[in-house]
């Protein structure tokens, strides 16, 4: 039992550490582009525009993410599928 475990846990770590690694990457990607768009926010005359484009920004970007975690998890933890 303990020897399944430790394979077990052997095979899964490199995509553990694959999907941890794509969420610091938008997690970084994701803060420059608040920071881009709060610099929009500020200096723009029409404020309600820079929400609304900061908002679809952040709503396509947090799928994308979603997406690309849910297609590691299901191709490659699940290849029998």
């Amino acid at each position: 039992m303990i020897l399944w475990i430790s394979v077990l846990s052997v095979v899964i770590s490199p995509f553990s550490f694959l999907i941890l690694l794509i969420w610091f990457f938008s997690l970084c990607f994701l803060m420059s582009l608040a920071n881009g768009l709060s610099i929009l926010f500020i200096f723009s005359k029409n404020q309600l525009l820079a929400l609304l484009i900061f908002a679809m920004v952040s709503l396509v970007s947090f799928a994308f993410i979603s997406a690309l975690i849910f297609f590691f998890f299901f191709f490659f933890l699940c290849p029998n599928f």
